[in-house]
């Protein structure tokens, strides 16, 4: 299934690429995605997921939370449009999940993530993203 539109134009503002059929992780992420929502940014995992609710809210699923918490760091960028949203690092996923912020809802095995969320990880333009992330303003993200 292909990538929503606007999740493809943030992934292109920030330098975020999908992975290639030659990665060596490419196949087992196929499988475990049911969209075309994950890039590699700067050599790291990216998931990026999009809500179009007036009060946004998303599911990540808990399989993927546990694979991507064998790597060393990854992200995840909740939009609500093409440039805004909040970014989450491996730590504060993590935190969110072991304090209950993110519930587990076992029905679906899915983390559900509701707004608000916190200020601190929100932006307003891909390039702010990027910042929050502390990748130089003009950093060749790949």
């Amino acid at each position: 299934m292909s990538a929503d539109k606007d999740v493809m134009e943030f992934a292109e503002a920030v330098g975020a690429k999908e992975p290639q059929p030659d990665n060596e992780n490419y196949q087992k992420w196929k499988a475990i995605f049911k969209r075309s929502n994950y890039f590699l940014l700067n050599e790291k995992f990216m998931v990026v997921k999009i809500s179009r609710s007036k009060k946004p809210f998303w599911g990540v699923g808990k399989d993927i939370i546990d694979l991507l918490n064998l790597v060393e760091e990854y992200y995840l960028v909740l939009l609500t449009s093409s440039s805004q949203g909040w970014v989450f690092t491996k730590s504060e996923i993590n935190a969110n999940i072991k304090s209950k912020k993110w519930n587990l809802r076992e029905a679906d095995n899915n983390y559900k993530i509701n707004f608000p969320l916190p200020d601190k990880n929100s932006f307003f333009s891909p390039q702010n993203c990027l910042k929050k992330l502390g990748f130089e303003k003009n950093a060749n993200a790949t």
